[in-house]
């Protein structure tokens, strides 16, 4: 008993010692430069794999040994060793290290190289910047920080709407091309869906969590994407994901919660003086009651009081029955359809690891209420990463994303949905009692049905033109639910140390299901339609790396295979004459055979391979002379041949040879390098199209028929090729930096359907044809103006300048259609026309006068109009770009992110309708002489129009051509008539803005300012997207930063796009 009681308390002892021994150590990390406190430096114990980071402050606190050893290092400065010797607060500055202030970017196939190495231009972009004020689509949180690099967004309403991307203008005389995305070296899709009514689904990019991104990578020209060859002609957007670290055991938990609310913002004005009807004068009853005329218009009488019958008032179901009410207006009616919505994001991540692995584990959950009437989007994101080293030699990776989209979409564009409100509408109608849209009998009421006959009975109830705007959002649903997994299973075999290999299963899935209902008692048949798009991409790749310094010599060779297999099926049904059960949606209600595949866009079944093998050498003296080569050949099974795409890049380092203490990096670089585009499945084989599956109207089935198109065996890939200077260069330790680029880039050989006889039993064949020229400059500039103790200030600024030249499209060709839009019989055309930039706007404008410029006038004294045959300009900007300024003082950070774009044209259907309609402003102005335009001309009112007689125009027979003509004419007539109708020119706008995109304001607590919470970090955070429009060239109402659609491949045209949304919240972050 007493030799075990001696050795507890020996143990006692030796341990009270051991920990006597121990000491708490806390103290703070700051640069040398400005004395900032450095986040996340790591902290070690010397041979050992004890250790922390500092919070966002600097700061840290670890117990260690009392003869210990700390090692500070942090990327981009130099390590320190520094002994413990019995301190307690140890405070530690730490020096720019000069050579990393080139830092380590991911390139193609996802290998990272030295910034310093590079021979070509790209930009990154942080995750933090991505989330700045919780964007849901990445794409769209690059708009404005990255030069060269063009985001046409849709509205926040669409909620997940397209986000289009370019990367150094249009690059090709059809104007198609988007960047490849690849997450963690997985290339996946970015295709993206449009549906029935004008609902935009968005593109895939929208299924990656923004939260999971560690970084964006934007490789913008061929030689950057050179090694993913067929694939990579328009760019590459490289996402890398967050990981969990290597090092001494610790997990890391973070929470994240998000809640905004959204505004609609940016509305159209409108007149409240006139109400609906096509004339001034109300019509009657046989019984003497005035009422409203359902006419879709506001050329109507003056809205003032007087007691009328509306069109609820014939609906026996309505309260209001037979009854007279104040004709007056509603000026915020549009507004009042609206509602208030909101976003909540919560999400939660699990990363951690320790000597042989990692892991991180993420959820996020995304419920957006959208400022329509029933919409709303759901979406769930989970992602899984881990690395396990199995030996010292071998290890194994994986990356594995899961995102699942289901929602309700708004209908948007011209003749759909809320959109009417600015084209076809009327200022007298409430919303309120629009918001009644059914009656307790199962009667809805629209306001634009068949006049009732003289004695006030209705006997069409349906709509003539226009749904009740309530029964549009709750009876005709578009939704959509989609599944998706992608992501990457990888092996590595280390060699030799300087040696390596590698291989991985990449896999990208999703299915994607579309729906539409019609309900029975509206402007159109009762109805049901269906689609669905499966997609399965595989890529099995293989990676031999081998690195060798050898002296002043370093060596990086990379040679690689893949194998790319897609399969993609699109399968759809309608129904076709009603439904014989209204309300029951089922192909199966069908009254008359289902079609199969819509008319214009069949069902198919599609599948490609394209095999490849690829290598990269790079070679450097010095750390200060480099130079790149690659070369990749595709075999696609769409062509018949194999073809090769090299590049060839250098770069030099020349601040190593300077001694200019002020330059901290300075960098010269030049390359070239082809790249490719694959060429559509079965363009260059006879296929046959399969008829549809229920058969056509005499009862046929399943038959097949040849396409319109004539397949070419002889076609090849259309080519990029680009030549690219530039300089990078940092000055007093990075806190000054400028990018200056020049690219030249010539893309020939575009795959066209060109237009054949009809003798030939095809519409078109397929040929190769044009080249493209684009030359632009890039300029991107970062700077810290100021930086004291607690406060700094952070600039970004880019801009870019691209033009492109459409320089050769077909022998004997010198123009083609790229997209074109009518109204009344009259066209607008966006063309590629040789010797002009790309995208030019066609259509009808004003005849003049040559000698004066005066519009020319016929015997009406209204305005003369062309031929559609005038050249409107381009649709590509002159210039784009943003700038972002960030301010931290203390634990306080206020941001705001401006993006601008200078040039570009666009068309406007809703500014055209509106004055067609009688809605718009002008349409009830005051005219030179004091009176309403819609006042009679003998009584002063009437448009001011000043020009000249067009030639052979006679008045009462007497010739007038080449008088001047300066007096009033008939408001309705020229609004509604002649520029309402035929006058394009005077609805092309220029497409400039300056649009204030983002804003936050945040306060950060840190660990020691916590105490005893069991928080490492705790921030909140107040944000704000698109809360202004600082400057437009366009009217109000428009908005050129949002004309994209999920149904057009260009912003030149806006039809009735959703109104912007304005998004105002509040962020919460905590570490543990």
């Amino acid at each position: 008993m007493k030799k075990t009681l001696l050795f507890l308390l020996t143990l006692v002892s030796s341990l009270s010692i051991a920990y006597a021994q121990q000491r708490e150590i806390s103290g703070r990390v700051t640069a040398s430069d400005d004395g900032s406190g450095l986040p996340g430096v790591s902290v070690v114990v010397k041979g050992t794999t004890i250790g922390t980071s500092t919070d966002a402050d600097g700061r840290y606190n670890l117990r260690v040994e009392e003869n210990s050893v700390l090692v500070f290092s942090f990327l981009g400065y130099l390590p320190k060793e520094v002994p413990v010797s019995g301190q307690t607060t140890m405070n530690v500055v730490l020096a720019p290290d000069a050579k990393q202030l080139g830092e380590v970017v991911v390139t193609a196939l996802g290998i990272e190289r030295s910034e310093r190495s590079l021979g070509y231009s790209t930009q990154e972009v942080k995750g933090e910047n991505l989330t700045f004020t919780k964007e849901q689509n990445v794409l769209g949180s690059l708009a404005g920080k990255v030069a060269g690099v063009q985001v046409a967004g849709s509205s926040g309403a669409s909620m997940g709407g397209t986000q289009k991307i370019q990367i150094r203008g249009v690059n090709s005389v059809t104007g198609g091309g988007q960047p490849l995305v690849v997450i963690d070296g997985t290339p996946i899709s970015n295709a993206n869906f449009a549906g029935r009514n004008g609902a935009d689904y968005g593109n895939l990019a929208q299924d990656i969590n923004p939260e999971d991104i560690e970084s964006v990578n934007v490789l913008k020209g061929p030689t950057a994407s050179a090694l993913y060859g067929i694939r990579g002609q328009y760019g590459v957007i490289m996402i890398t994901t967050k990981k969990g670290s290597k090092g001494p055991k610790k997990v890391v938990v973070q929470l994240n919660s998000a809640f905004s609310l959204e505004k609609v913002g940016n509305l159209m004005p409108m007149q409240n003086l006139y109400g609906g009807g096509s004339t001034q004068t109300f019509r009657t009853l046989a019984n003497g009651q005035k009422y409203v005329d359902g006419t879709d218009e506001s050329w109507g009488p003056k809205m003032d009081g007087t007691n009328v019958r509306h069109m609820h008032s014939f609906y026996p179901q309505d309260p209001m029955y037979g009854q007279l009410e104040p004709f007056v207006a509603h000026p915020d009616n549009i507004r009042d359809f609206f509602e208030t919505g909101f976003n909540l994001n919560n999400g939660v991540s699990v990363a951690g690891g320790n000597e042989n692995s990692t892991f991180r584990l993420s959820y996020n959950n995304t419920y957006i209420e959208g400022v329509e009437p029933n919409t709303w989007l759901k979406r769930n994101n989970l992602g899984v990463s881990a690395s396990l080293d199995l030996s010292k030699k071998v290890s194994v990776s994986t990356n594995f994303n899961y995102a699942n989209n289901n929602g309700q979409r708004p209908s948007q564009g011209y003749y759909e949905g809320s959109r009417n409100f600015t084209q076809w509408f009327q200022r007298n109608l409430d919303m309120k009692r629009l918001k009644n849209y059914k009656y307790s009998d199962g009667t809805f009421y629209h306001w634009n049905t068949n006049r009732p006959t003289a004695e006030g009975v209705i006997t069409d109830p349906e709509p003539v033109d226009w749904n009740n705007p309530y029964f549009e959002a709750y009876e005709n649903i578009n939704s959509d639910n989609r599944e998706r997994f992608f992501g990457d299973v990888g092996l590595t075999y280390q060699v030799l140390p300087e040696l390596k290999l590698s291989g991985f299963v990449r896999s990208d899935m999703f299915t994607q299901n579309i729906e539409h209902k019609e309900a029975a008692g509206g402007r159109y048949e009762d109805g049901y339609s269906v689609a669905k798009y499966q997609n399965r991409e595989m890529n099995y790749e293989f990676l031999a790396q081998y690195t060798k310094d050898l002296n002043d010599f370093s060596f990086n060779v990379n040679l690689g295979a893949n194998l790319y297999d897609r399969h993609y099926t699109f399968l759809s049904q309608a129904t076709a004459g009603g439904l014989s059960s209204p309300g029951f949606y089922n192909i199966g209600a069908s009254r008359e055979r289902p079609t199969s595949g819509r008319e214009d866009y069949p069902s198919y079944l599609l599948r490609k391979k394209l095999q490849s093998v690829y290598g990269m050498a790079t070679i450097g003296y010095k750390d200060t002379y480099f130079i790149d080569f690659s070369v990749r050949r595709d075999h696609s099974s769409t062509l018949s041949d194999p073809y090769y795409y090299p590049s060839v890049s250098g770069s030099f380092v020349f601040s190593e040879l300077l001694n200019w203490k002020p330059l901290s990096f300075g960098k010269l670089r030049a390359s070239y390098a082809q790249a490719g585009n694959d060429v559509a499945v079965y363009a260059t084989s006879l296929n046959y199209e399969v008829g549809g599956l229920y058969g056509n109207e005499s009862g046929t089935t399943n038959t097949s028929y040849v396409p319109d198109v004539l397949n070419n065996p002889d076609i090849k890939p259309s080519f990029a090729t680009s030549y690219e200077l530039g300089v990078d260069l940092k000055f007093f330790n990075g806190r000054l930096g400028a990018d200056f680029t020049y690219y030249q880039q010539r893309n020939r050989d575009d795959v066209i359907a060109l237009n054949v006889s009809g003798a030939s039993g095809y519409t078109s064949a397929y040929v190769n044809a044009g080249l493209m020229v684009n030359r632009g400059i890039e300029v991107a500039l970062t700077g810290t103006p100021l930086q004291t103790g607690k406060f700094s200030w952070d600039v970004a600024f880019n801009l870019a300048r691209n033009r492109g030249t459409v320089k050769e499209l077909y022998p004997g060709l010198d123009s083609r259609l790229i997209e074109s839009n009518s109204y009344s019989g009259v066209s607008m055309y966006l063309y590629s026309t040789v010797g002009q930039p790309f995208g030019t706007i066609v259509g009808q404008a004003y005849q003049r006068d040559e000698a004066t410029g005066k519009v020319l006038l016929g015997s009406n004294n209204q305005p003369l109009y062309t031929t559609a045959t005038h050249n409107f300009g381009t649709v590509l900007p002159d210039a784009t770009g943003g700038f972002q300024n960030t301010f931290r003082f203390g634990q306080f950070d206020l941001g705001a992110m401006i993006d601008y774009q200078l040039g570009g044209q666009f068309f406007s259907w809703s500014r055209m309708l509106a004055v067609k309609a009688g809605l718009a402003p002008e349409t009830a102005a005051i005219n030179e002489n004091g009176k309403n335009v819609r006042d009679p001309l003998a009584e002063g009112g009437g448009v001011k129009v000043n020009g000249i007689y067009g030639p052979g125009v006679k008045i009462n027979g007497v010739d007038v051509s080449g008088q001047e003509f300066n007096g009033f004419v008939d408001a309705k007539t020229y609004y509604r008539t002649t520029i309402g109708t035929r006058v394009y020119e005077e609805w092309l706008y220029d497409a400039s803005y300056i649009r204030l995109r983002e804003v936050r304001l945040g306060y950060t607590l840190s660990r020691t300012a916590l105490g005893k919470l069991p928080f490492e970090r705790v921030g909140i955070a107040f944000i704000a997207r698109n809360p202004a429009m600082i400057w437009q060239k366009a009217p109000d109402g428009l908005n050129p930063a949002e004309l994209a659609t999920g149904a057009s491949s260009f912003s030149w045209l806006e039809t009735g796009g959703l109104n912007t949304v304005r998004s105002y919240g509040v962020n919460l972050n905590i570490t543990f």
